[in-house]
């Protein structure tokens, strides 16, 4: 078994490997404490999201390595139906599938009898099939990569991607144009273009936010503007408290599991805010420390794609360490309040299956193109 196991991260990027274990050991202890609130909240064993986060996480290895294993081919012929399940899976949105949580329909929840058994979100699939199917798009027509046709196909990929999700899910439709769009960029995008797409672009992001559905949106963005002493949106109040668990925090933080912000004031700690509850605990130190594992993230993931002599490859470890790299960055932004309140989460850190099991896949294609992509 260990011999398996040894042969199949072989030659893998060893540094992003140690990286990604390092921040997935720290999200389960931030869990463990950010969680517990919740646990006393909902009358639940105190480590029921703790133990419910390892099962994503033991999932997520299995994925790693299932990907390890398969013929580079097998992704490429099938990421077509996965990128076009995914869009099938975001339109049921729509329907009595979709569940209200925080007033947006984010999740698709499957029922039996009256009992909801399960429930998940389908953008954090769109994520990585996206930026996939637009690898292999990308690889196959990279000689004719200045055809008006070529990038007519580009902004239909990146519409399908963005504007479906961006109606009820706007942060993570945010990530994946910038993803697409980083990915394009790569593979010699011209200025003429890089300004058709940045209007189209700012004009979509403006219709969605001018429309009636987007009040709430508009709000948050007003909250960045707003002292604290002015009459106390939603949207503020989470900032305020979050900068005061920051605050709270010092240097040093005040222990693991001694957070008091999380306990009545700080919404969401476990997801959304979990970085206000690590700098509480852990400080300036702690804080630093995840930082730079993301930063060392970012790094070795383009190292990947610069090393990588497959243009699939390339464009795939592209894509994934900027959709990484900039949610990382929108959520932490959040909890220092120089971004509006998103409900984007921290990668590999805040609570929740969908999206840990999917950066992990994430991490089992950088690992592979590391492994593979240069041979």
């Amino acid at each position: 078994m260990k011999l398996k196991i040894k042969k199949d991260i072989r030659d893998v990027d060893t540094a992003l490997l140690v990286d990604v274990i390092l921040l997935i050991i720290f999200g389960l202890f931030s869990v463990a404490s950010a969680s517990f609130p919740a646990t006393i909240k909902y009358n639940v064993n105190r480590f029921y999201y703790l133990i419910r986060q390892m099962i994503w996480m033991i999932l997520g290895i299995f994925s790693i390595f299932f990907i390890l294993k398969i013929n580079k081919n097998f992704i490429k012929n099938h990421i077509d139906i996965v990128f076009g399940l995914s869009l099938l899976l975001i339109f049921l949105l729509w329907t009595p599938m979709g569940k209200l949580v925080n007033g947006q329909v984010r999740w698709l929840k499957i029922v039996i009898g009256s009992r909801e058994i399960f429930a998940f979100q389908p953008s954090d699939l769109l994520k990585v099939a996206s930026i996939v199917y637009m690898a292999k798009f990308l690889s196959n027509n990279i000689k004719r990569i200045s055809e008006d046709s070529i990038f007519l196909t580009v902004l239909l990929i990146m519409g399908l991607s963005v504007i479906p999700i961006m109606v009820k899910d706007f942060s993570t439709a945010v990530v994946i144009g910038l993803a697409l769009f980083a990915m394009f960029t790569s593979a010699g995008m011209t200025k003429k273009e890089f300004f058709i797409i940045l209007v189209i672009g700012l004009g979509v992001i403006a219709i969605i936010l001018m429309g009636p559905g987007s009040k709430f949106r508009r709000e948050r963005i007003a909250s960045m503007f707003a002292d604290s002493d002015d009459k106390m949106s939603n949207s503020l109040y989470q900032i305020t408290q979050s900068l005061y668990a920051i605050a709270l925090g010092g240097y040093t933080g005040s222990g693991f599991f001694q957070s008091k912000q999380k306990y009545a004031n700080l919404p969401e700690a476990h997801t959304d805010f979990i970085f206000s509850v690590i700098c509480e605990e852990f400080g300036f130190v702690g804080a630093l420390f995840l930082i730079i594992l993301y930063l060392i993230f970012i790094y070795r993931g383009f190292v990947i794609a610069s090393r990588a002599n497959d243009n699939f490859y390339k464009f795939t470890a592209i894509g994934l360490t900027t959709y990484i790299g900039i949610q990382a960055f929108f959520n932490l932004g959040v909890a220092v309040k120089i971004l509006p309140v998103t409900g984007i989460t921290l990668p590999f850190i805040s609570y929740g299956g969908t999206a840990l099991v999917m950066s992990m896949v994430a991490v089992g294609l950088l690992l592979k193109i590391s492994k593979e992509g240069n041979q």
